[in-house]
């Protein structure tokens, strides 16, 4: 076995343990489905193409085709079984930007170069706002974030704690970027996490791939849609196996 397919077994190995997943105390985070990173009509996805014609073909036809749909059988299941759901979305407060942390200027920067508009939205701009495809309904949280990971710039944390909150799941967009780094967040703070690989994806699918190995090898647990949602529905408690 070459280098990489060693690792893929270490991770293999890991994944044959018992999944310690507490369905009773579970959670879904719902990261970044804004309209801004789902519709192609916005400046991040138009930056991006002024720079590389094509570069966001496939990440949209993902987002449509397979993410979306996902996501919304993940909103359907844990709100059927009465569940915390958690969103969180990316922008600024201030009309400029200048909250923001340097590598997040950076990107506005080259909005403004390239377009003569900023590429992250004002919290209060249309293009902020949850997609309505995967609305949140009352009473459900939606955090507004000015990092990649809401622990950063949220009160994320504390929520979960205080809701009894031991066990999570994570979908949303994009994988390498604001997902993995939720997850990675949470885990770091004790929470036992699954990233629901085919509710998430990222500019190209290698990326997609490569964060998911980094996040399963050492934080958590990387599932389908259809496993999560087996184990939602569980009704009693597997044995588990702590890796740590």
């Amino acid at each position: 076995m070459n280098e990489h397919e060693k690792v893929s077994e270490i991770i293999r190995l890991k994944d044959e343990a018992p999944l310690d997943f507490d369905p009773w105390r579970s959670a879904l985070l719902v990261i970044d489905m804004q309209r801004y990173f789902i519709s192609p009509d916005y400046p991040f996805a138009q930056a991006l193409e002024k720079l590389v014609p094509g570069a966001t073909a496939g990440y949209f036809e993902r987002v449509r085709e397979t993410v979306m749909s996902n996501v919304r059988r993940l909103l359907e299941a844990f709100r059927a079984a009465e569940r915390p759901v958690v969103f969180t979305g990316t922008g600024s407060y201030t009309e400029d930007g200048r909250e923001l942390p340097q590598w997040l200027k950076d990107f506005d920067q080259l909005g403004l170069a390239l377009l003569g508009q900023r590429i992250w939205p004002h919290v209060d701009d249309p293009s902020w706002q949850i997609d309505d495809s995967v609305a949140p309904r009352e009473g459900e949280l939606v955090l507004h974030k000015t990092s990649s990971g809401p622990l950063n710039s949220t009160r994320l944390d504390q929520t979960l704690h205080n809701l009894g909150v031991t066990s999570l799941v994570v979908a949303g967009l994009t994988t390498d970027v604001c997902v993995t780094q939720t997850a990675r967040e949470t885990a770091d703070r004790g929470f036992r996490v699954v990233v629901a690989e085919d509710a998430c994806t990222t500019l190209s699918e290698e990326m997609h791939r490569a964060a998911l190995l980094a996040f399963s090898l050492a934080f958590g647990r990387v599932r389908s849609t259809d496993e999560v949602l087996a184990l939602l529905s569980a009704e009693e408690k597997s044995a588990s196996v702590s890796w740590s």
